[in-house]
């Protein structure tokens, strides 16, 4: 019989991330989960936080797997030090969730896959823009095959990177072949993007992704929190099928606050249409719905019938409400529940960590093209890579410590953006 129980868990790091966006969930997520400990090196922090949560607070990962507590670990944490933490608790048989994105180098993802399977533990990484209500009834429209069979999908000012990289993974429901990419950086008027971001140039950067059966996929971006008037995220979408195509653009494209949900429709080529000039004559809305400030579900009434998906998860802490996004919480919850679920093996994830790994290997293959002026790359990637060893000696530098070093990063103070 399966073991249903919540798993007692440790949030390892109390900064930002961990006291705005988790902290106030681990009410709602008891069922799933349950908090028995914190850890953090800034003494101050963890101790407000383990007050916070009435658990207890330790200082280093070293005294944390010496009183083990815990059978799992949420590391919310600096991604310089994802690898190292993580490789150091599975190692000692700790099932790890780990914040997105995943590491800093695919060696280190590789270990880090490799580590959790040489131990028998679970590994996830905590990836939700998949999770979020487009993408969630994108691939519940295109699973009725309304729009025909889907080859390409264009994005055009979203997040090119990892995030991106994880939702066609979960689109497609397979890993990309291939990959070419292009980057061009141009000067602009120096401004601040935030205190301690200031810039002067801006990088445009266009990812194509092959997948199996000749899909297709165009990600493109120059920066992605719309500045200098640059098309707001989400940015549009395309979704094309053989007979239509599902789309989504920014709503209130002068207030980057607002554009956040967007607005989709999936737009239909009758049989009519096909036979004249093939434009789409039938546009079905895609509908939020919103309860009390929390995401309800997300629809749309089509010819064949309502197509919906319901959001299972909404947090009871009313701190936990997003400013901007009704539906972000939701979606954390989600990849804590899948976790568990896993560890407990009573659920397949959506999002495993060689999924994980192959959305880091896109990336990592895009730089590789781009250093290679747009070559094709194939997928996986093998052997010395030339994108990996330019990261490798510039983490070397900030950190003074080889970021392979285990034992030595988990000595090093890492700072906090």
């Amino acid at each position: 019989m399966n073991d249903t129980s919540p798993v007692e868990i440790a949030l390892i790091g109390t900064g930002n991330r961990a006291t705005t966006q988790y902290a106030p969930l681990f009410d709602a997520l008891r069922p799933w989960v349950r908090l028995v400990a914190v850890c953090d090196p800034v003494r101050a922090n963890a101790d407000a936080m383990a007050d916070r949560l009435d658990v207890g607070a330790f200082y280093s990962v070293r005294e944390l797997v010496k009183a083990r507590p815990m059978e799992a670990a949420l590391i919310v944490a600096p991604i310089d030090i994802h690898h190292a933490v993580s490789c150091y608790l599975m190692s000692h048989g700790i099932h790890c969730h780990v914040e997105t994105s995943m590491c800093s180098l695919l060696r280190q993802a590789q270990e880090m896959v490799r580590t959790a399977q040489e131990n028998g533990v679970i590994l996830r990484i905590a990836e939700n823009f998949f999770r979020f209500p487009f993408d969630r009834i994108a691939k519940k429209i295109d699973e009725t095959g309304f729009i025909g069979e889907v080859k390409r999908l264009i994005c055009l000012h979203d997040h090119t990177g990892y995030h991106d990289n994880s939702r066609w993974i979960y689109f497609f429901g397979e890993h990309p072949v291939s990959v070419q990419a292009i980057r061009h950086t141009m000067p602009v008027a120096p401004h601040h993007e935030a205190a301690h971001r200031f810039h002067t140039s801006e990088t445009f950067r266009a990812h194509f992704f092959n997948f199996p059966d000749e899909k297709l996929v165009v990600d493109m971006a120059a920066n992605i929190k719309g500045l200098l008037g640059r098309y707001p995220r989400p940015g549009y979408t395309e979704i094309d099928g053989t007979r239509g195509s599902i789309a989504r653009t920014a709503t209130h494209q002068s207030d980057p606050n607002r554009a956040w949900h967007g607005e989709a429709e999936v737009r239909y080529c009758s049989d009519e249409a096909l036979n004249t000039k093939a434009i789409a004559d039938s546009v079905y809305p895609i509908e939020h719905v919103t309860e009390d400030g929390w995401w309800v579900s997300t629809y749309v009434d089509l010819p064949i019938g309502r197509v919906e998906y319901k959001n299972p998860y909404r947090a009871t802490d009313p701190g936990a409400r997003h400013a901007t996004r009704d539906y972000y919480t939701a979606s954390i919850m989600d990849h804590i529940v899948d976790f568990a679920g896993a560890v407990r093996g009573v659920r397949k994830s959506e999002y495993t960590d060689e999924d994980a790994m192959m959305a880091m290997m896109m990336e990592v293959g895009t730089r590789e093209s781009s250093l290679a002026d747009g070559a094709l790359i194939q997928l996986p990637l093998v052997g010395e890579l030339e994108s990996e060893s330019l990261v490798r000696r510039q983490l070397q530098e900030k950190n003074g410590i080889d970021p392979m070093d285990i034992e030595g990063m988990l000595e090093t103070s890492i700072p906090r953006p």
